[in-house]
């Protein structure tokens, strides 16, 4: 039988995703006590795709037992859990999981030690199968995507949207691996998509972008050295924190200090720089500044201030110096005030 040429290039690229697949879950789990725990369920995701390219590459070229089949299939029961969990820990890291984390893969151990007992051969109990795996996968990530849009916790004014952004990258591109996933199972979509040529290519743009935010990579709660907190105090502290300043707006007093904030949460100046620079990566002054800057940016639209100046509102917002409110407006929004305005 001849061989296409485009299965040379499904050849090549799922070649090239098991390789990525592989290697970066390798790096992911011996680094694992220096990274984010979230990246432990990336590792989990990246491991079962490699799993399912793998027997996709090797059964077009030997024939592999129906019940091994049937367990490299039953490996994509991973792929939701650990793409919840991974979003979960990612954007929060010093979160207390409500249930275990096991519960998550539960269906994924009962179907995969049943792997003997479904027939891979067409019939309708092996297409309910094939249907449960799609099924799973589309529902953990569509949750994630209405649980990524409800947060407005303390990393989106930092860091954290980077963050976001990343994962709604991460699971736009999983929810459509999902659904083209579906439409060729289902002969719906006729032209030739192989899919270890689908699942490759969704590794290789999620490492093309990876890449490019190492940040991703790196412990988001980073631990001192004789710390007297630990990360989930961090987050529990700075839960509080942003609560205070939503409610109360200390910033706007342009001679708050770490003293006076740090006594009216009830803790030390040490503990409360530690836990800010442990959660958000900035300072103390940096993190106040970046609050007086959204709130320089709420007022700019806002009628009474609109004929304002842009220095008038600034003083207002807390800022007691010019040039430490252009260099802090151009640092966390990227253009200078006067530019901001102007695109309002």
């Amino acid at each position: 039988m001849s061989v296409q040429p485009i299965q040379y290039v499904e050849l090549l690229l799922g070649s090239i995703g098991v390789i990525l697949g592989v290697f970066f879950a390798t790096f992911l789990l011996f680094n694992y006590r220096k990274q984010n725990r979230a990246n432990l369920f990336l590792a989990i995701y990246l491991c079962a795709f490699s799993l399912r390219i793998g027997k996709s590459l090797f059964h077009n070229s030997f024939e592999i037992d129906a019940t091994l089949r049937t367990f490299f299939l039953s490996t994509l029961l991973c792929v939701g859990p650990s793409i919840w969990l991974y979003t979960r820990y990612l954007l929060d890291p010093g979160t207390k999981p409500r249930t275990p984390t096991l519960i998550h893969y539960v269906v994924f151990f009962i179907l995969a030690g049943s792997c003997w007992a479904i027939p891979n051969d067409g019939s309708w109990v092996f297409g309910i199968f094939y249907n449960i795996l799609i099924i799973h996968m589309f529902g953990y990530i569509v949750y994630s995507l209405f649980w990524l849009k409800q947060q407005k916790d303390i990393n989106s004014l930092y860091e954290g949207h980077k963050i976001k952004r990343w994962l709604y990258y991460f699971l736009g591109l999983n929810l459509l691996l999902v659904v083209m996933y579906f439409l060729i199972s289902e002969l719906i979509v006729t032209l030739y998509i192989g899919i270890s040529f689908l699942f490759s290519t969704v590794i290789i743009l999620l490492s093309f972008r990876a890449m490019k935010n190492p940040f991703l990579f790196r412990s988001a709660l980073k631990k001192y050295k004789n710390s007297i907190l630990d990360s989930s105090d961090s987050v529990r502290l700075m839960k509080k924190l942003k609560l205070m300043m939503e409610e109360e707006k200390p910033y706007l007093d342009p001679t708050l200090n770490l003293s006076q904030l740090s006594s009216k949460l009830g803790v030390s100046t040490k503990v409360l720089s530690q836990a800010i620079n442990q959660v958000t990566t900035l300072n103390y002054s940096q993190y106040i500044a970046q609050y007086r800057v959204e709130e320089v940016k709420r007022l700019m639209i806002m009628a009474p201030y609109t004929k304002m100046t842009i220095a008038a509102i600034a003083y207002d917002c807390g800022f007691n110096s010019i040039s430490t409110f252009n260099t802090a407006f151009k640092t966390f929004v990227g253009v200078t005030a006067t530019e901001y305005r102007k695109s309002l």
